[in-house]
């Protein structure tokens, strides 16, 4: 739901870059689009310029937006980045989650291009053909981190507790992103998209929070025994998850891939 003061402060911003020759495209994004604004919330944009105006900007380092929006509403502010059709283009082809999330169900506020429509449409395309290699790799990165957790426990060591755990739920959540075909939306909005995806442990949410709350090793086990055990996650195909966490943790760094918390 887009409440009315905000509504016409998006009306007020398209306005004003539609008059600017420079711009040749506006996306509304952020908790707007997702629909997970309350009334109070800023209004992210996506100011697409060509790419001479965009190497100017980043020659500048002036690459974001910012704009008081206190007329419209108290705490209103417009929250914006430049960005390029190249760019849509890129991450339409190979952008990670995130990205694709932040993306996906942008509002088109105006295009002189006709062009990002159909990169819209790109980017929001859930790539099922790497399903089965993610889960692997998440699979083994849940198995790692739990290996963590006993010797944070072990250990007394409370950082590397607090550290394995976020990790521990991240990989779970990232599981069951996988299973319900949801882009990873970035932490902000995790848990958010988690607690909208239908095909989970009943208890995964409640169990997620028990454990953030209190780290015991009862927890631990448990939420790991929820997820683990919610299906057959590697269809009964052998991995090495200690190998696995190896390539895509310890030495990722030379072969300059993605982190994997973010692919």
């Amino acid at each position: 739901m887009i409440y009315q003061h905000q509504q016409k402060a998006i009306d007020y911003i398209t306005d004003k870059f539609y008059s600017d020759n420079q711009v040749d495209a506006l996306l509304i994004s952020g908790s707007v689009s997702h629909g997970f604004n309350d009334e109070n919330s800023d209004i992210d944009i996506n100011i697409v310029v060509s790419d001479e105006i965009y190497a100017q900007k980043n020659k500048e380092y002036n690459l974001t937006y910012w704009e008081n929006a206190e007329n419209f509403y108290p705490g209103g502010y417009f929250d914006g980045k430049f960005i390029t059709l190249n760019y849509l283009e890129l991450v339409a082809e190979r952008g990670n989650e995130p990205t694709r999330f932040a993306l996906h169900d942008s509002k088109i506020a105006f295009d002189k291009t006709n062009r990002v429509a159909g990169y819209i449409k790109k980017i929001g395309e859930y790539k099922s053909e790497d399903i089965k290699e993610k889960t692997i790799r998440f699979l083994s990165q849940l198995e790692a981190w739990k290996w963590y957790c006993d010797e944070a426990l072990k250990k007394s060591n409370q950082y590397l507790l607090d550290l394995s755990v976020s990790k521990l739920i991240l990989f779970a959540g990232r599981l069951i992103l996988l299973e319900n075909k949801l882009f990873f939306p970035y932490h902000k909005w995790f848990m958010k998209v988690l607690e909208n995806a239908g095909n989970k442990p009943p208890e995964f949410i409640r169990e997620t929070q028990k454990l953030l709350e209190d780290k015991s090793p009862d927890n631990i086990a448990r939420f790991y025994d929820l997820v683990k055990n919610y299906k057959d996650w590697a269809n009964g195909e052998n991995y090495s998850w200690s190998s696995n966490f190896v390539v895509d943790t310890e030495t990722v760094w030379m072969r300059q891939n993605e982190f994997i918390e973010n692919i």
